[in-house]
């Protein structure tokens, strides 16, 4: 009987414990995956990044910082993907701390530009850097869940391995000269250096940007020159343009998630699946 009881007084702790753990609000679905895969249940995650949100044009509303209430952490992805993060700063109590995951990043330079490509999510090693930051500052906001951060970390750390095994082998037959990734915008250059990708920008950073008509005609002649016979537009944007572009050049074109925003999931590893699935398929138009 006293064995019975004290497995029921365990439970109850345990379930206290996940009431009283560590809130965590997010303004990037696939940072809220990664808390959820880190903290587990010692940690609350509150979504402030909208579904069917643009990421680029997304700012916190005062229902958003509402929703932040209560908070310890606030996890943003940096790089200047969040220009109002100082206005955030200020509209939230002192005790709620805002974690830049994207400082602990090593920037990746768009080709030809000296602009950091701000999509670092797009490579798990980076994520795998951005999770152990997390896991460190989960463990300074709420020590008594040390031992599930640590668990819940390796994990995820695991996961991400595993994802960047899957998408060596399956780029293992095509050529170098090959591996070339034409985007609508600049959103890949993380995981073209990961993965030994010659990176090729459409726009800017964002698929508002629009290049000019000199831009186009030499990004034209470089897809012939190339022989690149397949185009990548974001699976939230519109095709048409890009579906133009390979018209001209005798090409395909097929979506990938640029900016992390996938419809049909949250996960990560969905998400990155997705991406690899779909450049497979792109290279084997050749």
């Amino acid at each position: 009987m006293k064995k019975i009881w004290r497995s029921i007084l365990m439970l109850m702790l345990l379930a206290l414990g996940a009431h009283g753990g560590i809130k965590v609000a997010s303004l990037h679905p696939l940072l809220s995956d990664m808390a959820r895969s880190v903290g587990g249940d010692a940690v609350e995650v509150v979504d402030l990044f909208p579904k069917n949100g643009e990421l680029h044009a997304f700012e916190p509303t005062a229902s958003h910082i509402a929703a932040a209430a209560g908070a310890h952490l606030v996890l943003a992805c940096g790089k200047g993907v969040e220009p109002y993060l100082e206005d955030l700063r200020d509209s939230l109590p002192a005790s709620t701390k805002i974690v830049d995951l994207g400082a602990t990043v090593p920037d990746v330079y768009i080709p030809g530009t000296a602009i950091a490509d701000p999509h670092w999510w797009n490579s798990p090693s980076a994520m795998k850097r951005a999770a152990r930051a997390l896991r460190l500052e989960l463990e300074r906001a709420f020590p008594e869940g040390k031992g599930r951060f640590a668990e819940g970390h390796r994990t995820y750390t695991r996961q991400m391995d595993n994802l960047r095994r899957v998408a060596l082998l399956a780029f293992v037959p095509f050529e170098q000269e090959d591996r070339v990734l034409v985007c609508s915008h600049a959103a890949m250059s993380h995981f073209c250096k990961e993965f030994g990708f010659t990176a090729i920008a459409v726009h800017g950073v964002a698929q508002e940007s629009e290049g000019d008509t000199a831009s186009l005609a030499r990004i034209l002649a470089q897809l012939r020159q190339q022989n690149v016979r397949c185009l990548f537009y974001g699976v939230n944007d519109s095709p048409k343009i890009l579906q133009t572009i390979a018209s001209q050049v005798g090409a395909v074109t097929k979506p990938l998630v640029l900016d992390g925003i996938y419809p049909a999931s949250g996960s990560y590893r969905e998400m990155f699946l997705f991406n690899v699935k779909s450049i497979q398929n792109g290279l084997m138009e050749r």
